[in-house]
């Protein structure tokens, strides 16, 4: 067994401790008992001492991609019997070591852009814990304080990724609370997260009466903001991707791209709304996918700056919406572009979802 040494003030300052709440006598008495215990358990002297927080820092890539074919399927594949994305294991790294840090708990920093999965190797208790998700500013002890000889409350290592069944990405940092009386003081306003990316067609009439059958919406369903989202496929095989949501979004602002070098007159792009969760659903709790709402959006006038050359000369126009389109969720329905002016008819528009946790 580790040799116990003498406590001195500095030490009882790393400890956390405070003089004018506790006396010495129970700061050197309880700081020794966890000096007995870390010996017991094989951790230095100064494992609790001489650990100051770490950080584990990682870069994801969007879940969600724009493709003129595959519209609201262009999801990268996520396996839904794991709760971390595969590909985004510890940081992007695809390893399935964990992070070999321990602590008491763990933040996931409030600047970073995703939520993060992260399941813990557990100390003096045995295999792993739950998966547990993380928003930006969100702090977990998952064993809770120490408490006593028999029960440490740190964890030895942890894995970590992306929830399954988001479509944003970004980067993230974690930090790990080496020391059971670690604090972190963070502000609570939420950041704004990319959450979903989509392209989708600017229809005729024709187009959109070919998504109706039987008097309601036939078409296929693109616009979350539960994840994981139950109406997710993925490539051009449709292959499903769905879960239980977990996550919910406030929608803050979307950012509208369309894929136009060129637009002689302003003209007007109907956005429906078909089946959106707070104007169609039912006392059953059934969406009704005959309820349709809408708003006009309008592109201006667009050419290209006189002698520029590639790619500049062929650059998108961009707008964004903060006012009522992108409040309204489509969980279990959809959003349909219709070309009000014949200008627009089958051009793309790219959309950017923006959110707070």
């Amino acid at each position: 067994m580790s040799e116990i040494r003498s406590l001195t003030l500095e030490d009882m300052q790393a400890l956390g401790a405070t003089t004018a709440r506790r006396g010495a006598a129970a700061v050197l008495k309880n700081a020794m008992k966890r000096r007995k215990f870390g010996a017991v358990r094989g951790k230095g002297n100064s494992g609790d001492v001489d650990a100051p927080a770490f950080e584990v820092s990682g870069t994801f890539v969007f879940q969600s991609y724009f493709d003129d074919a595959l519209a609201e399927k262009a999801l990268l594949r996520q396996s839904p019997n794991q709760p971390i994305v595969a590909s985004t294991l510890n940081g992007g790294l695809g390893t399935k070591n964990p992070v070999q840090v321990n602590g008491y708990g763990l933040g996931l920093h409030p600047s970073s852009e995703t939520p993060v999965a992260v399941q813990f190797s557990t100390g003096a208790q045995q295999g792993s814990s739950p998966t547990y998700r993380l928003r930006p500013g969100q702090v977990i002890w998952p064993h809770g304080r120490p408490g006593g000889l028999t029960k440490p409350g740190y964890f030895s290592g942890f894995n970590w990724g992306l929830p399954f069944g988001w479509l944003g990405g970004g980067s993230a940092t974690l930090v790990v609370l080496r020391t059971a009386d670690a604090v972190v003081t963070w502000p609570t306003d939420h950041i704004e997260i990319v959450y979903h990316r989509i392209r989708l067609n600017i229809n005729t009439s024709a187009e959109i009466n070919a998504l109706i059958s039987g008097g309601k919406y036939n078409g296929p369903i693109n616009w979350p903001q539960r994840f994981p989202w139950p109406a997710a496929v993925f490539g051009a095989n449709s292959l499903p991707q769905g879960g239980q949501p977990a996550l919910a979004i406030q929608p803050t602002r979307t950012a509208l791209s369309l894929r136009t070098s060129s637009l002689l007159a302003a003209s007007d792009m109907r956005m429906y709304f078909v089946g959106s969760d707070p104007w169609a659903q039912l006392s059953t709790g059934v969406i009704d996918l005959t309820d349709v709402r809408a708003t006009d959006i309008e592109w201006g006038t667009w050419s290209q700056q006189a002698g520029v050359m590639p790619p500049f000369n062929s650059a998108f126009q961009t707008q964004i919406l903060t006012g009522e389109a992108e409040r309204y969720a489509a969980n279990a329905g959809a959003v349909v572009l219709g070309a009000v002016d014949a200008a627009l008819n089958d051009l793309k528009v790219d959309f950017v979802r923006y959110g707070r946790l």
